[in-house]
């Protein structure tokens, strides 16, 4: 056999994969990873927040401890200090140039640059096909994604696309506190945004550069949308852009299959591993790549599904519902979670990791009409009775 494990794919959730293989146990298997990608330098930002240690913590570029909102252009901004969390990004340029050379650094273990053109699971092994190369593994980790491909039940579950794109600016006098991150700004009526249906978060990486993004759940003229946010929102009247990012990324509550065959399983995306509710997938891809090395090292399979919170589902159902059906309501739900709230625990919640007590706490804050209709909403679509929305946005 050629190699213990064949990573398809280094994107985020194959590098992030593929370094935990090298760190652990299983760092005496041979391992290919198999990268399609053309493009290292392009601007790709990750972000994440954590409360505890990470296998990209050496990787993290900028991180902040504070954090605030605002939710229309006539109210305060909402501010709060985190308690043992911390909001971080790091660049994925970083991330794969580190990642290559560990798993090249490893005796055995290679990065094949090329296209996947076919992967089969053939008895106790799987077969992937590049060019005109075949290698074969014991098992293979398939993260490729087509959004175009994806098949979505819109009469039980929501499919909605997360466009986004992003500045980083350089403006010649101080200008952004690099202390504070803004994660949600829905002041988007100088734009021509509808409200709700977008935002702004700005990343600040020093006094004078910040990353700017624009986040819409339609397609817009995000360029020029920005350019305005930049000069009527934050008063900007002189920058520099230094480097674009753009992507969209899928939205739905829906089931993914993560064994398409015995041999083969599937990770990042492909496995669902973005959050429904907010499009962040960089710490629900770390844990489910740990928990497929733990099942390695002690079952000797990856066979483990990735964890799923029953009511994590449904609170992400209903808020895809919100999103979809009633975005107007989004920015005013948003202020009241932050402001009865400490930002800690509306963090945990986010990761799926709020104890009972505060949970409850939580569900309380939250204003009841709007998740009420939306709850019955949610309700009909899973029975199948409630028509799907209309699907103009081209795949």
């Amino acid at each position: 056999m050629d190699f213990a494990f064949i990573v398809v794919g280094a994107g985020l959730s194959g590098l992030c994969l593929a370094r935990l293989i090298v760190r652990s146990e299983l760092a005496d298997k041979r391992l290919l990873v198999i990268d399609g990608a053309e493009d290292d330098e392009a601007l790709r930002t990750l972000s994440f927040w954590s409360d505890a240690p990470s296998v990209f913590d050496d990787l993290v570029r900028h991180e902040w401890s504070t954090l605030s909102l605002q939710g229309d252009a006539a109210g305060e901004a909402v501010t709060q200090t985190l308690g043992r969390h911390r909001y971080r990004t790091l660049f994925f340029a970083d991330l794969q140039r580190a990642v290559r050379a560990e798993v090249q650094a490893q005796p055995g273990c290679q990065v094949l640059a090329g296209r996947v053109r076919e992967v089969t699971s053939q008895g106790d092994c799987a077969e992937v096909e590049v060019g005109e190369q075949r290698f074969r593994a014991r098992y293979v980790f398939d993260s490729r994604f087509s959004l175009s491909s994806l098949t979505v039940d819109t009469r039980r579950f929501h499919f909605l696309r997360q466009h986004f794109c992003g500045w980083i600016v350089q403006t010649p006098e101080p200008t952004f506190d690099p202390l504070r991150v803004l994660l949600f700004d829905f002041r988007t009526g100088h734009t021509g945004l509808a409200a709700g249906e977008s935002f702004f978060y700005l990343l600040p990486l020093s006094d004078r550069r910040a990353l700017v993004e624009l986040v819409t759940l339609s397609a817009v003229d995000a360029p020029q949308a920005l350019e305005h946010y930049l000069r009527e929102v934050l008063g900007l009247r002189e920058y520099a852009i230094e480097a674009r990012e753009r992507g969209i990324s899928p939205l739905t509550e829906q089931p993914f299959s993560v064994q398409p065959a015995p041999r083969v399983r599937r990770i990042g995306i492909a496995a669902g591993r973005i959050k429904p509710s907010t499009g962040y997938a960089l710490s629900r891809i770390e844990e489910d790549s740990r928990a497929i090395v733990q099942s390695l090292v002690q079952h000797g399979h990856p066979h483990v599904q990735p964890r799923r919170r029953p009511f994590y589902a449904f609170a992400d159902g209903v808020m895809l519902e919100l999103w979809q059906n009633n975005p107007g309501r989004v920015p005013a739900i948003f202020r009241q979670l932050f402001r009865k709230n400490p930002a800690d625990r509306v963090l945990a919640f986010l990761d799926e990791r709020l104890r009972l007590g505060s949970l409850l706490l939580l569900i309380a804050s939250l204003p009841f009409a709007p998740f009420l209709c939306a709850c019955l909403t949610w309700i009909l679509r899973r029975l199948g009775l409630r028509r799907p929305a209309p699907n103009t946005e081209p795949t």
